[in-house]
């Protein structure tokens, strides 16, 4: 019997390891950095570093939302804007791996002088970066994040107040999976600016709560924000923990937690 068996249990495992040596490798998705302005006729230049494996930090451009061809294997590279036409506004997406940060070179070849603008935005695994220029007095930012299908503020951040040029780091914990985000510039005047949309797919573990029916604590198998609703949807507790107290909770029903960008349902005993 024994021997019967061996055969097929060789070309099984003979059929597992073809499967791992010729399948792709599958990589996290990468962080994006958004560029924009106006085409005054000049092309935008991007250092674009070597990584560790022989390949290049940047993997694919959209100018305007159509993909660049032929994208250079180079520490260096030119992105053509004369199709453009001069006098358009342009928006340059530029996709990169989550180990390094392209730099636009001659940024100023686009920049609309003489109001507010964002110059650059990109989003990591660590978070928001961004770059302004034109900023009025007192002006603040606002940071959007998509999530439990709308836009929520996730924090105000004050303005430098400087017409020049402005950079701003802002650290963020996604939840897995898709994130998006947004900023907002509202001048003191009530005048709004927003910026283009940010994605990022992160690479970490997706959340879990437990146990279902609970006596006190509420636990998350890691810190991440929550909120717990009652059955009419409003929102009777909120944090950033990886566990609730739950004993001022009414026993005896059942209640609602948005967390990791999700919303599941637990009994309180």
């Amino acid at each position: 019997m024994i021997k019967d068996v061996l055969p097929l249990l060789n070309k099984t495992l003979l059929f597992s390891l073809l499967i791992m040596l010729f399948s792709p490798t599958l990589k996290a998705q990468d962080g994006e950095m958004i560029i924009t302005g106006v085409y005054k006729g000049a092309n935008l230049y991007v250092e674009n570093p070597m990584l560790t494996d022989g390949s290049f930090c940047v993997n694919k451009v959209l100018i305007n939302n159509s993909e660049m061809q032929r994208l250079p294997k180079a520490s260096a590279f030119e992105i053509d804007l004369s199709h453009v036409g001069k006098g358009n506004h342009i928006t340059v997406l530029l996709f990169h791996s989550n180990d390094c940060t392209p730099r636009i070179l001659n940024p100023n070849a686009i920049r609309d002088k003489g109001h507010f603008q964002f110059i650059e935005l990109d989003v990591t695994e660590e978070g928001l970066e961004w770059e302004t220029s034109g900023e009025a007095a007192e002006g603040h930012f606002m940071i959007l994040r998509y999530e439990h299908n709308s836009w929520v503020e996730e924090m105000i951040v004050q303005g430098k107040s400087s017409d020049k040029l402005n950079k701003y780091f802002y650290k963020v914990l996604h939840h897995s999976g898709l994130n998006k985000y947004k900023i907002k510039y509202i001048e003191i005047t009530g005048k709004i600016y927003n910026s283009e949309i940010l994605s990022h797919e992160s690479s970490s573990e997706q959340v879990r709560f437990y146990p279902n029916r609970v006596s006190k604590l509420l636990s998350f198998t890691r810190p991440v924000k929550y909120e717990i609703l009652d059955q009419y949807g409003k929102v009777i507790l909120n944090g950033n923990s990886n566990e609730v107290d739950c004993s001022a909770l009414n026993g005896g029903k059942y209640y609602f937690v948005n967390y990791d960008n999700k919303t599941e349902r637990f009994f309180k005993k």
